[in-house]
Protein backbone atom coordinates (compact mmCIF):
# COMPACT_ATOMS: atom_id res chain seq x y z
CA UNK A 1 0.00 0.00 0.00
CA UNK A 2 1.96 3.28 -1.24
CA UNK A 3 -0.33 6.12 -0.67
CA UNK A 4 -0.18 9.86 -0.49
CA UNK A 5 -3.09 10.10 2.12
CA UNK A 6 -4.39 7.83 4.78
CA UNK A 7 -6.73 8.14 7.01
CA UNK A 8 -7.34 6.66 10.53
CA UNK A 9 -10.84 6.11 11.92
CA UNK A 10 -9.87 6.29 16.19
CA UNK A 11 -11.92 4.66 18.95
CA UNK A 12 -14.45 6.83 19.04
CA UNK A 13 -17.95 6.57 16.92
CA UNK A 14 -17.93 9.10 14.35
CA UNK A 15 -20.62 10.35 12.12
CA UNK A 16 -18.60 10.94 8.57
CA UNK A 17 -18.89 10.58 4.80
CA UNK A 18 -15.67 8.52 3.98
CA UNK A 19 -16.11 8.77 0.43
CA UNK A 20 -13.73 11.11 -0.27
CA UNK A 21 -11.23 10.05 2.32
CA UNK A 22 -11.83 6.49 0.60
CA UNK A 23 -10.59 8.44 -2.93
CA UNK A 24 -7.88 10.02 -1.91
CA UNK A 25 -6.21 6.41 0.20
CA UNK A 26 -7.08 3.99 1.96
CA UNK A 27 -9.04 4.22 5.39
CA UNK A 28 -8.00 1.82 8.20
CA UNK A 29 -10.40 1.29 11.16
CA UNK A 30 -9.75 1.07 14.72
CA UNK A 31 -11.02 -2.29 16.14
CA UNK A 32 -14.86 -2.10 16.00
CA UNK A 33 -16.15 0.96 17.08
CA UNK A 34 -17.74 2.14 13.79
CA UNK A 35 -19.40 -0.93 12.52
CA UNK A 36 -21.86 0.63 10.20
CA UNK A 37 -19.21 1.54 7.66
CA UNK A 38 -17.14 -1.03 5.67
CA UNK A 39 -14.14 -0.46 5.70
CA UNK A 40 -10.88 -1.76 3.22
CA UNK A 41 -8.03 -2.21 6.25
CA UNK A 42 -9.40 -2.65 10.52
CA UNK A 43 -6.74 -3.18 12.88
CA UNK A 44 -7.71 -5.02 16.12
CA UNK A 45 -5.37 -6.72 19.08
CA UNK A 46 -8.49 -8.47 20.78
CA UNK A 47 -9.53 -11.87 20.23
CA UNK A 48 -13.46 -10.73 21.15
CA UNK A 49 -13.17 -7.64 19.19
CA UNK A 50 -12.00 -10.21 15.92
CA UNK A 51 -14.67 -12.52 16.98
CA UNK A 52 -17.31 -9.84 16.58
CA UNK A 53 -15.52 -8.23 13.49
CA UNK A 54 -15.62 -11.59 11.87
CA UNK A 55 -19.52 -12.01 12.02
CA UNK A 56 -20.21 -8.55 11.46
CA UNK A 57 -21.15 -7.57 7.77
CA UNK A 58 -19.64 -4.77 7.50
CA UNK A 59 -16.17 -6.29 7.86
CA UNK A 60 -16.73 -8.89 5.49
CA UNK A 61 -15.06 -7.47 3.03
CA UNK A 62 -12.01 -5.68 5.19
CA UNK A 63 -8.41 -6.84 5.60
CA UNK A 64 -8.35 -6.96 9.39
CA UNK A 65 -4.65 -6.52 10.68
CA UNK A 66 -3.71 -8.35 13.71
CA UNK A 67 -0.67 -8.83 15.86
CA UNK A 68 1.28 -12.30 15.52
CA UNK A 69 0.16 -13.85 18.49
CA UNK A 70 -3.64 -13.52 17.47
CA UNK A 71 -2.77 -14.06 13.79
CA UNK A 72 -1.51 -17.58 14.99
CA UNK A 73 -5.31 -18.61 16.09
CA UNK A 74 -6.71 -17.08 12.98
CA UNK A 75 -4.41 -17.96 10.01
CA UNK A 76 -7.11 -19.85 8.56
CA UNK A 77 -9.56 -16.86 8.05
CA UNK A 78 -9.05 -15.22 4.67
CA UNK A 79 -9.39 -11.38 5.81
CA UNK A 80 -7.02 -12.12 8.70
CA UNK A 81 -3.43 -10.52 8.40
CA UNK A 82 -0.04 -10.38 10.74
CA UNK A 83 0.50 -7.03 11.47
CA UNK A 84 4.31 -6.10 9.70
CA UNK A 85 7.04 -5.27 12.42
CA UNK A 86 7.04 -2.44 13.04
CA UNK A 87 10.47 -0.69 13.07
CA UNK A 88 11.47 1.26 16.20
CA UNK A 89 8.62 0.04 18.27
CA UNK A 90 10.74 -0.99 21.34
CA UNK A 91 11.92 2.52 21.75
CA UNK A 92 8.29 3.82 22.02
CA UNK A 93 7.56 1.15 24.57
CA UNK A 94 4.13 0.10 22.97
CA UNK A 95 3.25 -3.56 22.92
CA UNK A 96 0.83 -4.20 19.88
CA UNK A 97 -0.95 -6.89 22.05
CA UNK A 98 -1.80 -4.25 24.70
CA UNK A 99 -2.41 -0.78 23.68
CA UNK A 100 -5.68 0.34 21.57
CA UNK A 101 -6.77 -0.26 18.12
CA UNK A 102 -6.32 2.94 17.32
CA UNK A 103 -2.53 2.83 18.21
CA UNK A 104 -2.17 -0.01 15.74
CA UNK A 105 -3.86 1.88 13.03
CA UNK A 106 -1.61 4.54 13.87
CA UNK A 107 1.87 2.54 13.77
CA UNK A 108 -0.13 0.77 10.64
CA UNK A 109 0.13 4.18 8.42
CA UNK A 110 2.85 5.33 9.64
CA UNK A 111 4.94 2.49 8.44
CA UNK A 112 3.14 2.62 4.97
CA UNK A 113 4.94 6.37 4.92
CA UNK A 114 2.13 8.20 3.38
CA UNK A 115 2.80 12.50 3.06
CA UNK A 116 -0.10 13.23 5.63
CA UNK A 117 -2.25 11.13 7.75
CA UNK A 118 -5.60 12.11 8.45
CA UNK A 119 -6.75 11.53 12.16
CA UNK A 120 -10.61 11.15 12.54
CA UNK A 121 -12.30 10.28 15.50
CA UNK A 122 -9.28 9.57 17.51
CA UNK A 123 -9.35 9.72 21.65
CA UNK A 124 -7.22 12.78 22.64
CA UNK A 125 -8.83 12.41 26.14
CA UNK A 126 -6.78 9.16 27.18
CA UNK A 127 -3.00 11.15 28.42
CA UNK A 128 -1.61 7.66 27.23
CA UNK A 129 -2.94 7.66 23.87
CA UNK A 130 -2.56 11.28 23.26
CA UNK A 131 1.58 10.91 24.80
CA UNK A 132 1.43 8.08 21.82
CA UNK A 133 0.41 10.16 19.05
CA UNK A 134 2.80 12.65 20.18
CA UNK A 135 5.49 10.42 20.57
CA UNK A 136 4.85 8.71 16.92
CA UNK A 137 4.34 12.05 15.12
CA UNK A 138 7.55 14.03 16.47
CA UNK A 139 9.30 10.49 15.42
CA UNK A 140 8.47 10.83 12.02
CA UNK A 141 9.24 14.07 11.01
CA UNK A 142 8.37 13.47 7.22
CA UNK A 143 4.62 12.76 7.72
CA UNK A 144 2.39 15.38 8.30
CA UNK A 145 -0.46 14.70 10.46
CA UNK A 146 -3.90 16.61 10.24
CA UNK A 147 -6.47 16.13 12.88
CA UNK A 148 -10.53 16.13 11.91
CA UNK A 149 -12.18 16.95 14.85
CA UNK A 150 -15.31 17.94 17.08
CA UNK A 151 -14.68 21.32 17.76
CA UNK A 152 -15.94 20.48 21.29
CA UNK A 153 -12.08 18.43 22.35
CA UNK A 154 -10.39 20.06 24.56
CA UNK A 155 -6.76 19.26 23.65
CA UNK A 156 -6.97 21.61 20.34
CA UNK A 157 -4.52 24.17 21.84
CA UNK A 158 -1.98 21.43 22.54
CA UNK A 159 -2.31 20.22 18.89
CA UNK A 160 -1.81 23.98 17.90
CA UNK A 161 1.25 24.12 20.23
CA UNK A 162 3.06 20.78 19.51
CA UNK A 163 3.25 17.63 16.42
CA UNK A 164 0.05 18.11 14.31
CA UNK A 165 0.22 20.78 11.08
CA UNK A 166 -3.18 21.13 11.45
CA UNK A 167 -6.54 20.30 12.59
CA UNK A 168 -9.74 20.58 10.96
CA UNK A 169 -13.62 20.37 12.32
CA UNK A 170 -16.16 18.71 11.30
CA UNK A 171 -18.15 21.49 10.52
CA UNK A 172 -15.55 23.07 8.01
CA UNK A 173 -15.49 19.79 5.92
CA UNK A 174 -18.76 19.60 5.53
CA UNK A 175 -19.37 23.49 4.63
CA UNK A 176 -16.12 22.86 2.26
CA UNK A 177 -18.28 19.77 0.15
CA UNK A 178 -21.44 22.06 -0.14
Amino acid sequence: MKNTCITIVGNLPIQFDLDESLQIGPVIASSNSNKSIIFPYATCNSEQNLQDMLNSPAFQQSNLLVPEELFKKYVFFDNVTCLPNFPGIKTLEIDPNNCTPQCLSLMLAVYFKPKIIFLLGYDLNNPIEFTRLKSIAISNPDIRFAYICNPLIKKLDELDNCFCDTYIKYQEVIDARK
